[in-house]
């Protein structure tokens, strides 16, 4: 067995058993216990996930999580009941939708300044939670410079309908993947925004083309990319998945769950996870000598919060 390869040790069943257990504390509560499955679900990824002989961990809780978002619901609250206010002053300006069109303004720009918020916390909390032979992960991005790429990329994005997309993502992953760190140690990624750009002209012109067959070869490309330009120590990983294996194992999983009437979805998502994460590995093993811990004790589950409740709002409204 290559040792510096992923290994991925879950089985359906177990996953199963986990889903449907979440499944009838979460409707039984009211929706309160998906902070805990949400959790369960992590812990279940990380405890099966291997790499050189050593499991990951993850340390989360549901109780941290729904604290969060108990939190993130009142900052919610508080910045509503501050637009509202502001809408009903602005009212009594002889100016016709002045208030109105004030008050859509200001609420997307709270939605833009919370975009870097929930990225920045959401993926200290994540990483802080996560680690490996007794030592966590980090995350030391700043907000305001995640918030200068945004805005950036977003703008770009849009004034150029999609086409500097690419071009934010490669700016967008190089800062959240060196500043994304196992100890003390960070990790590297390189990529040029006009590679990304051309797998993406050429993933969407033959999978239109194709009638969405060359989607699989589309994702096996992305994947490839991303892997073979991320790096640790200096190390480089990488992904050797093919279009083929992922084409085979999406068909294979859509049977299951067709044929099972949806009973076999957790066979399938853990024969497509084991697939993908099995199909990295990195160069060479690592020197954990000199990796020491660095605990990161500002991270907290309230930007995960906001994100829940940005998503239960968007599953509310739709």
């Amino acid at each position: 067995m290559n040792n510096t390869r992923l290994q991925y040790h879950a089985t359906g069943g177990q996953l199963f058993i986990l889903l449907l257990k979440n499944m009838f504390l979460t409707v039984v509560t009211l929706g309160i216990y998906s902070f805990w499955a949400r959790t369960n679900v992590q812990k279940f990824m990380a405890e099966n996930l291997e790499w050189a002989g050593e499991r990951f961990s993850f340390h989360g809780t549901g109780k941290e999580r729904f604290i969060g978002f108990l939190k993130a619901l009142g900052i919610f609250i508080v910045l509503y009941i501050g637009i509202y206010i502001i809408q009903t002053i602005l009212a009594y300006i002889p100016i016709p939708y002045f208030g109105m069109i004030v008050g859509y303004l200001l609420t997307l720009g709270v939605v833009l300044a919370l975009v870097p918020i929930i990225v920045v916390g959401g993926r200290k909390y994540l990483t802080s939670r996560t680690g490996y032979r007794n030592l966590r992960f980090g995350f030391d991005g700043k907000i305001l410079e995640v918030a200068k790429i945004y805005g950036k990329g977003i703008l770009l994005t849009i004034i150029t309908l999609g086409i500097y997309y690419p071009w934010f993502f490669a700016e967008k992953e190089a800062y959240i993947q060196s500043k994304t760190r196992y100890g003390n140690t960070n990790f590297g990624f390189s990529a040029e925004g006009k590679e990304i750009f051309f797998l993406y002209l050429k993933g969407f012109l033959l999978s239109i083309v194709t009638l969405g067959i060359y989607y699989s070869w589309f994702l096996a490309d992305i994947q490839n990319y991303i892997w073979n330009r991320t790096s640790f120590q200096g190390k480089k990983f990488r992904s050797d998945i093919t279009g083929g294996k992922i084409f085979v194992n999406f068909l294979i999983a859509y049977l299951i769950i067709l044929f099972t009437l949806g009973i076999g979805f957790a066979w399938a998502v853990v024969r497509l996870t084991k697939l993908f994460i099995e199909s990295v590995s990195l160069e060479a093993e690592v020197d954990f000598s000199t990796i020491s811990a660095q605990p990161d004790a500002t991270a907290n589950a309230t930007a995960e919060g906001l994100e829940a409740l940005a998503e239960t709002l968007e599953a509310f409204l739709s």
